[in-house]
């Protein structure tokens, strides 16, 4: 993040205990972004220079790891974009008091950085994606456990390796992940109309014969 000179806004504050700087979107200049998918390319590169480090020295010099380093570098600063800050008037509705009964559409002006934050993200959006590395801060709880019945396999299955899995909530042994009635009838729907099929072609094979 680039600040502006003489930025006035730049100063911590306190959130959940932890110590966080804050900084005004009208002191920052711009902030640098680099996308966050590596192509195959350097992969390639990161894993070629890990190969060379395990079997150089650590003072060792090499000219080809050197070379490879300054690739990976420039690799890198090809994906690098920077965000500026954006002034925004977007229209609102508000209540003029707590308990007024109506909302009067009001014009207010922001100055943001046009980005979407995405360092939480729900199961649902979760869904056929797969992540090296998954932090579960919470699991349904009360009536969510039961619309949810199985969340937890849903989102368990999305990490690659164990070591990647990070539980911030332990979770639940004692609710059930038994399928629920609805899945069960299905199920042996699915099943009888499966044997009636097997059945069916059985007794059309057994007439070809006989034929």
């Amino acid at each position: 993040m680039k600040l502006k000179k003489n930025a006035t806004t730049y100063n911590w504050k306190n959130y959940y205990g932890k110590k966080v700087w804050t900084i005004n979107a009208k002191d920052v200049e711009y902030i640098q972004c680099e996308h966050v998918n590596k192509t195959g390319y350097i992969v390639q590169l990161e894993t070629q220079i890990q190969e060379l480090e395990k079997e150089l020295d650590k003072h060792q010099n090499n000219d080809k790891l050197d070379k490879l380093k300054e690739k990976l570098s420039k690799e890198r600063d090809r994906r690098k974009f920077n965000l500026e800050p954006e002034k925004f008037s977007p229209e609102v509705n508000m209540k003029h008091f707590r308990t007024s009964l109506k909302k009067q559409p009001m014009r207010c002006k922001m100055t943001q950085i046009p980005a979407n934050s995405n360092d939480g993200t729900t199961g649902h959006k979760l869904q056929g994606m797969s992540k090296d590395v998954i932090i579960v801060t919470s699991w349904p709880t009360g009536g969510l456990s039961k619309i949810f019945k199985n969340w937890e396999y849903v989102v368990l299955s999305r990490v690659r390796t164990l070591s990647g899995l990070y539980l911030v909530d332990p979770i639940d042994m004692e609710k059930s992940f038994n399928p629920s009635s609805q899945l069960r009838s299905y199920i042996d729907k699915i099943k009888q109309k499966e044997k009636d099929l097997l059945d069916q072609r059985q007794k059309a094979m057994s007439l070809i014969s006989w034929t």
